[in-house]
């Protein structure tokens, strides 16, 4: 249990919502950073569809670029048509219109 305190004409209601918004920025940040990264290695751009918490979208990726997506986790359709899971974390690399998930 957590117990704060007023101290120097602080608000114990202040300080708890402070506190309560301080977990969720930290608790979002790192959900943030846990993005997957997509790598295109041809020498050719591809589109990617993904459908992450219920919206799907299509993504343009351009040879050599990486792009980063599925923070929340996602469905992902690769070039080829194959439909991969992501949870965040892993790195695709796209080699022939192929996925290699590392």
């Amino acid at each position: 249990m957590i117990r704060l305190q007023k101290g120097n004409g602080g608000n114990a209601d202040t300080d708890m919502k402070s506190l309560v918004a301080a977990i969720f920025a930290t608790i979002a940040f790192a959900g943030a950073a846990q993005a997957a990264n997509i790598v295109n290695l041809d020498q050719q751009a591809h589109s990617l569809q993904i459908t992450e918490n219920g919206v799907q979208s299509d993504i343009g990726i351009q040879p050599g670029e990486t792009v980063s997506a599925c923070a929340a986790g996602c469905f992902i359709t690769m070039p080829s048509g194959d439909r991969e899971t992501l949870t965040g974390g892993e790195t695709v690399e796209i080699v022939g219109g192929k996925a290699v998930i590392k």
